[in-house]
């Protein structure tokens, strides 16, 4: 189940930053607060729960004129390829399309290109990443 992350939640907005941080920022020994930017309360969040109602995936997306941009996807490691990651990436883009936006794009870690690409996203050019050294590919889907 995919649901919408209110910042206004301060119990399940601090669950959602807490699993941003353990699967994007901390095996990078990044500190906390690094999975944190600018743009928080200007996106929409939207996370993946299993049947229990544990949060398994976290993704966000934001605009920037007539663009969005899409940051911070992950899922839990054991429920990868399992669907919860493309549910999560089609409701983030639903979210994009209700707000007639026609391009979004992203900056893939090399692992995940394969990903996007069944997604149907373009891989466009490397790019240097925002956080670590991972090399990150910028990826367009265009709508």
């Amino acid at each position: 189940m995919i649901k919408s992350v209110s910042l206004h939640n301060e119990v399940l907005y601090n669950q959602y930053l807490e699993l941003r941080w353990l699967l994007l920022r901390k095996p990078l020994g990044g500190i906390r607060g690094t999975e944190i930017d600018s743009m928080e309360s200007e996106s929409f969040h939207k996370a993946a729960f299993d049947s229990n109602g544990n949060m398994i995936g976290v993704g966000r997306i934001h605009f920037s004129g007539n663009i969005a941009q899409i940051r911070y996807m992950a899922i839990v490691k054991q429920f990868r390829s399992k669907g919860f990651g493309s549910k999560l990436i089609k409701e983030l883009e639903k979210v994009a399309v209700k707000n007639d936006i026609k391009k979004i794009f992203l900056n893939s870690r090399i692992k995940a290109v394969d990903f996007y690409l069944k997604n149907g996203y373009n891989k466009k050019k490397s790019v240097k990443p925002s956080f670590g050294d991972i090399i990150h590919y910028r990826m367009e889907k265009i709508f």
